[in-house]
């Protein structure tokens, strides 16, 4: 699951290693003397509270969301010894509250002073905050759970939308935007909530619907496809045009929008494309780019939206399927208005050249369970299947008993299976590694603490996981998204190649 650049960006991110869940009460008067009770300085916002039983020594706030889904800033604190801390935010910040490996959606807005403290022993209690700018952090809390339950009972739009016709969908998600407009309705009724808050909110419903509908054609299953039974009615993507979705600039960065743009990329331009005929030396017709466009514009308008969805349909492209951009680069310029967008898909060319086959692969050194060092160079002579996971990817996971299997197959041959982890918490990665019994005489297990931002991910482009690279004797790079275990006859045929080279 390419989970960082897709689908519901942050409520994956969310849910893919679980939000804070942690009891939070009023502060306690021991906090009140531990730290300042100085107003935020104008153009800032302030989060402060107490941990109890504290498991990590260290608290963030990530916003500031990039076009490709991720965080562009971090603010981090050092709990003092007693489990105080204070976090001084540029507002207004919208994103997530870090600590420990839970994660929570915050919004703060100038002159906010949020109060919190919780009991990081007790993660089956919610949240609560008090103090300015409480009661919108409340709803956001609780509207995730609430979306949390309804996923988990099947109460959602997708649970439902393998099995419905198209218009079945779309009353379905009428009703359901419909009860969660009434929610938050209720909410602002009794809680201080800002007037441009509660319009924001409304905004991601609908952005959420929008998803729900965009969604519906990838989540047909081919039986339905082939039968007519999911054809999509004429115009069901005329509902777009109607939204205005390029005049809300101020939403780009909402995880509602991205999810919507994810949705879309899935359900009409990457269809749109692969219908497209090939130019006649291979790949896209450079005209095609232009009717990428033309149909985003179709939905967007001639707005910046329009060039962010078709610039990251572009990035997928590279990053993914290691298509060559050069016949589109010029329409792209010709359109693109963003520097930073334009910066960042020309990083994601000369990434992809770095990693083309024959180059050398990337030196690391990480720490294995003992703390031993080990280098990727110390394995020179063999053939590398590199796999990147970590213990609260479900994905990951998945493919193990299939990676038992595989590196079982290869047990006599020059084959070594290193599993880098991106765990941050050493016994999260060791329990993981001994119940699904993955350490073997042919096996490296390795530890990334950083996530994402571990340098050996950042050096080998790593945004989503599971990710497999296989490395030849030579220490040189043979396949980038290399065949996943779960693959099988794929990836036993990628290993024997790799071994005859």
């Amino acid at each position: 699951m390419r989970a960082k650049n897709m689908f519901f960006w942050l409520s994956c991110y969310l849910r893919r290693r679980g939000h804070l869940g942690l009891v939070v009460v009023l502060l306690m008067a021991h906090l009140a003397s531990g730290a300042t009770d100085q107003a935020p300085r104008p153009g800032t916002a302030v989060l402060r509270g107490h941990v109890q039983h504290a498991t990590a020594r260290t608290i963030s706030v990530l916003y500031g969301a990039t076009w490709q889904g991720g965080f562009a800033h971090t603010t981090t604190a050092t709990l003092t010894k007693a489990g105080d801390f204070r976090l001084v935010v540029p507002a207004p910040a919208t994103g997530v509250l870090h600590y420990a490996e839970g994660y929570t959606p915050l919004a703060l807005q100038p002159g906010d002073a949020v109060q919190l403290s919780f009991d990081a022993a007790r993660s089956e209690q919610p949240l609560r905050f008090s103090g300015r700018g409480a009661a919108a952090n409340t709803y956001l809390i609780q509207a995730y759970q609430q979306s949390n339950r309804d996923d988990e009972a099947g109460r959602t739009p997708a649970a439902h939308a393998a099995r419905l016709s198209a218009t079945q969908l779309h009353h379905l998600a009428d009703a359901y935007r419909q009860r969660r407009r009434a929610a938050l309705t209720r909410f602002a009724r009794t809680h201080p909530l800002p007037a441009a808050f509660v319009a924001r909110q409304r905004r991601a419903l609908d952005y959420e619907w929008a998803t729900a509908l965009l969604s519906y054609p990838a989540a047909q299953p081919k039986a339905r496809q082939q039968s007519g039974a999911a054809a999509l009615p004429t115009g069901y993507f005329d509902f777009l045009p109607t939204m205005h979705l390029g005049q809300y600039a101020a939403d780009l960065g909402e995880p509602a929008l991205q999810g919507l743009r994810a949705a879309y990329l899935a359900g009409v331009l990457r269809p749109l494309a692969d219908s497209l005929p090939p130019s006649p030396t291979g790949g896209y017709d450079p005209a095609a780019a232009e009717r990428l466009y033309t149909r985003a514009a179709r939905a967007f308008g001639t707005t910046p939206l329009r060039d962010l969805v078709v610039a990251q349909f572009l990035l997928e492209q590279v990053q993914y399927y290691h298509a060559d951009l050069g016949p589109w680069l010029p329409t792209f310029r010709a359109h693109n208005r963003d520097s930073t967008i334009a910066r960042d898909l020309r990083a994601a060319v000369r990434a992809h050249q770095r990693f083309s086959s024959g180059q050398p692969a990337p030196a690391f050194t990480l720490p294995d369970a003992e703390g031993r060092l080990v280098a990727l160079g110390d394995l020179r002579g063999k053939v590398v299947y590199l796999d990147f996971w970590a213990s609260w990817c479900s994905p990951c996971l998945a493919e193990m008993p299939a990676s038992n299997a595989l590196r079982q197959q290869f047990a006599s041959r020059d084959v070594v299976f290193v599993y880098v982890s991106l765990d941050r918490q050493p016994a999260a990665w060791q329990q993981a590694v001994a119940a699904r019994q993955l350490a073997s005489p042919n096996s490296v297990h390795l530890r990334a603490d950083q996530e994402f931002a571990s340098p050996v991910a950042q050096t080998y482009g790593v945004q989503s996981i599971p990710s497999y690279w296989l490395i030849g004797r030579d220490g040189r790079l043979i396949q980038k998204d290399a065949p996943r275990p779960s693959a099988g006859a794929k990836a036993e045929a990628a290993l024997e190649a790799a071994l005859q080279q």
